[in-house]
């Protein structure tokens, strides 16, 4: 019996870990500053939003054009390592456009975009612990896959 308690005792303990472990997700209805607000919330960074008007300036211009269609909202923040985190709220369909220049040869490997569920940042160092994922792609097809640990 005590076996048993001491199983249940573990076992809830660890329920209880595993749900307090559950990463809260951006606001997507506050564009950007909701992911910075997410961001800020899980890394004490990335208090202050600052909106840049060239997008093609800050992301280059063949990746611009083929993201540009799809972020819906972008912003920049301070996040260490990065002096300017991209920040973009995305409208559906940036994986087909890159696997598609990837195709017609306009780029080349994956984007340099770290996804979420409607959003993305620019950073990829320390994105894997917080549940990002990064954007495979060859000429035929897209997978989001988790970041592996370094």
């Amino acid at each position: 019996m005590r076996a048993l308690l001491a199983l249940f005792v573990i076992g809830s303990v660890a329920l209880v870990f595993v749900l307090g472990r559950a990463e809260p997700v951006p606001d997507l209805t506050r564009g950007v500053d909701g992911v910075a607000a997410w961001l800020h919330e899980l890394t004490g960074e990335c208090g202050e939003v600052k909106r840049d008007n060239d997008f093609a300036e800050f992301a280059g211009p063949v990746r611009a054009e083929v993201y540009q269609p799809f972020v819906a909202e972008w912003g920049t923040c301070t996040k260490q390592p990065y002096q300017r985190l991209g920040l973009l709220v995305l409208r559906p369909g940036l994986d087909q456009a890159w696997r598609s220049a990837v195709a017609n040869g306009r780029v080349r490997g994956d984007p340099d975009l770290v996804f979420g569920d409607g959003f993305a940042l620019t950073g990829s160092i320390g994105m894997e612990h917080l549940g990002l994922k990064r954007l495979e792609c060859t000429p035929t097809a897209c997978s989001l896959m988790e970041i592996k640990h370094h």
